[in-house]
């Protein structure tokens, strides 16, 4: 018994030694893991740190890409394609081949305008595009749905074209006013609401979408990829490879890292995309608004002089409401610019506020808000009595980058905060997409004209089913009528003296075809489509209808500007081209408010004169003491003396400077 007892105790001992060993071991077993939970928590957050660190350098970096594409030049047209060779350099196609930016034209499609690849740059990002062709197509102001557009309406056959009896009196009423649109008279006939321009511009922006996005729709091309990735890879093997898709329906559009999860170290990316749209104008634009410009690479590979080139479609333009250079403000492409919504398409009245300044519209002489949901290139910032009125250029030294904000949530929106001098701190967020002009378009009659009343079905299968190919002769080969889309022949053959135009590889209309009317009979017609030069008229010659005035990137560097003086000066010396502009330095008198100060600037011969005869004509100054002032000059009709009317939009200057102006030297002297 004692055995057994004794047995019992050394089981029990032995029993509770090993359950304190294993509760020892599993305390350390517990706080071992506690301490490696511990590490590796510690060991994430530092990972995800570095992964954030990492992430935001990307960023900076592609910052500094950015940065650097926007030292080198305007936002504008870089490249087209390159097919040609030479013997020198300039054989090679630069902005333009036959035509500027590749245009061309698909005039048997109602509203597709043509337009090939090309690289391009937007406030720094440069991209290439699909093959363009797009259509006439604007915003949709009633929705602010993104993406939302709708077609632009043709304008109307002028009723007395309509009204006459047979189409052989129609044909000659049309060229009257063809006639009168191309001299620009209106006592002739009053084409201006028959000849409606547009302007077609492409806008550019970053975009969180995940799923690929069209960029717009054409009746013609389209991305050929089914994801982000898949088109990357695609880039990736023709820029590698040097090949090409033969459709050219692949675009390259880079991706970005836009904000870092300070968190998590996750990179959120955007992806860059455009589109291709128009607006219509609801101002004149007289045809000699347009000033050619002297491409001088393209106008030598296509052996044309400076002053035939606008006649060709390799013609570039500068939209300019003056007849010699001179210092501009707000222009005539700021007023249609402005008419253009953002991705809001009729966006509320936005006010970005510009370091805790307010922002205001350079298209009036006072203070003004500027509703930014609409394009615009410059604004002013400042209030009434403060140091001055400062005007101020989206971007550092970019022309031709026009800025619109929106709210649409696929955009990413940047946070800033700003913090006013002695007072509060606020962030503030906002989205914006950027746009810059590509040509302007005169929509004309032609687009809705139907003489012959041919039935124009939907579909693009009627016209050539059952094999019809659009024969002048055989009505079992005639077209059985018409389709906006590849068969869009309405006008009568007759209208011009002859179908033979300038031809390009990529148009596609046949210059005569067939088309039974609806009882039956072949009615011989050409294309109604947009057109960039009408095929000949009798009596008349060709109509230039599509003016391109894109920027090209390289004009904003400076060997570019240097270039251009060059290429004045030698064609002023040939007679070809334009001198420099008499002009007189004019000067304030001296302030003392603030410190002894005057301000210089210059006023043309042209705006001295229209003083001289009782207009008023605004200048800015210098920068003097810090600040700048914008003037109204005027002769005083009281004095006979030349002053300023207002200074800063207020009857004086805030720092007291004197009335009268001060001649400082004048032309001749």
């Amino acid at each position: 018994m004692v055995a057994y007892r004794s047995r019992r105790l050394c089981f029990l001992v032995t029993l509770f030694y090993l359950a304190t060993t294993q509760a020892v071991i599993l305390e350390k077993t517990f706080n071992d893991t506690v301490a490696l939970v511990a590490t590796l928590q510690q060991r994430i957050a530092e990972l995800q740190s570095n992964l954030g660190d990492l992430a935001k350098q990307t960023q900076l970096q592609q910052l500094e890409v950015e940065e650097r594409v926007r030292s080198e030049g305007n936002s504008g047209i870089k490249q087209v394609r390159y097919v040609a060779h030479g013997t020198s350099s300039y054989f090679d196609y630069t902005h333009a081949n036959l035509g500027v930016a590749a245009i061309h034209d698909h005039t048997n499609y109602h509203d597709t305008l043509g337009m090939g690849e090309v690289i391009v740059v937007i406030n720094g990002v440069e991209f290439r595009t699909r093959h363009n062709d797009y259509r006439l197509v604007q915003p949709d102001t009633s929705t602010r749905t993104f993406r939302a557009v709708k077609d632009i309406i043709p304008p109307p056959v002028p009723p007395q074209v309509s009204s006459k009896p047979t189409v052989a009196l129609q044909i000659l009423e049309m060229r009257e006013w063809f006639k009168a649109f191309k001299t620009q008279n209106i006592t002739h006939r009053d084409y201006r609401p028959y000849f409606q321009p547009v302007i077609c511009y492409m806008e550019g922006f970053w975009s969180l979408e995940q799923n690929i996005m069209e960029p717009f729709k054409s009746d013609r091309h389209a991305l050929f990829a089914s994801s982000w990735k898949q088109l990357q890879e695609q880039i990736f093997y023709t820029s590698y490879t040097g090949t090409k898709d033969l459709l050219e329906n692949m675009a390259y559009l880079p991706t970005t890292i836009v904000s870092v999860n300070s968190i998590t170290g996750k990179p959120v990316y955007a992806q860059w995309n455009y589109r291709i749209l128009c607006n219509p104008i609801d101002v004149e634009v007289p045809l000699k608004y347009f000033r050619v410009q002297d491409d001088l690479a393209s106008r030598t590979r296509l052996r044309q002089s400076y002053q035939n080139v606008n006649n060709t479609r390799a013609g570039r333009f500068r939209l300019s409401e003056y007849d010699y250079e001179r210092v501009t403000g707000f222009t005539l492409l700021d007023r249609i610019m402005q008419d253009i919504p953002g991705l809001d398409n009729n966006p509320s009245m936005l006010n970005e506020v510009a370091f805790g300044m307010g922002v205001y519209n350079t298209a009036f002489n006072n203070f003004t808000k500027l509703n930014t949901g609409y394009y615009h290139r410059s604004y002013k910032t400042g209030t009434a009595n403060a140091m001055g009125l400062s005007m101020v250029d989206r971007g550092f030294s970019d022309e031709m980058l026009f800025v619109a904000e929106n709210t649409q949530p696929q955009i990413p929106a940047f946070d800033f905060t700003i913090c006013v001098f002695r007072g509060p701190c606020t962030t503030r967020s906002s989205r914006f997409s950027y746009a810059i002009p590509l040509e302007i378009v005169y929509m004309t009659p032609l687009l809705t004209w139907n003489p012959y009343n041919l039935a124009i079905y939907p579909d693009f299968k009627t016209p050539p089913a059952n094999g019809r190919t659009g024969s002048t002769t055989d009505v079992t080969k005639a077209f059985n009528g018409s389709s906006p889309i590849a068969y869009y022949y309405l006008t009568p053959k007759e209208f011009y003296s002859s179908t033979t135009g300038q031809p390009d590889p990529a148009d596609t209309a046949i210059a005569t075809v067939g088309v039974l009317d609806k009882t039956g009979v072949i009615r011989n017609v050409t294309a109604s489509g947009v057109q960039i030069f009408t095929l000949p008229i009798a009596g008349l010659g060709t109509v230039r209808l599509r003016y391109p005035i894109p920027p090209i990137h390289g004009e904003g560097s400076t060997v570019w500007k240097d270039l251009a003086i060059v290429k004045n000066t030698i064609r002023v010396m040939q007679g070809a081209g334009s001198a420099g502009v008499p002009a007189y330095q004019m000067q304030l008198y001296p302030a003392t408010v603030g410190g002894l100060h005057s301000h210089d600037f210059t006023v043309f011969k042209q705006d001295y004169d229209l003083i001289m005869n009782g207009e008023t004509v605004s200048v800015s100054t210098s920068l003097a003491n810090g600040h700048q002032h914008n003037l109204e000059l005027w002769k005083n009709p009281g004095t006979n003396v030349l002053e300023y009317k207002t200074c800063d939009y207020q009857n004086v200057c805030f720092d007291q400077h004197p009335k009268n102006i001060k001649l400082v030297s004048s032309p001749g002297r």
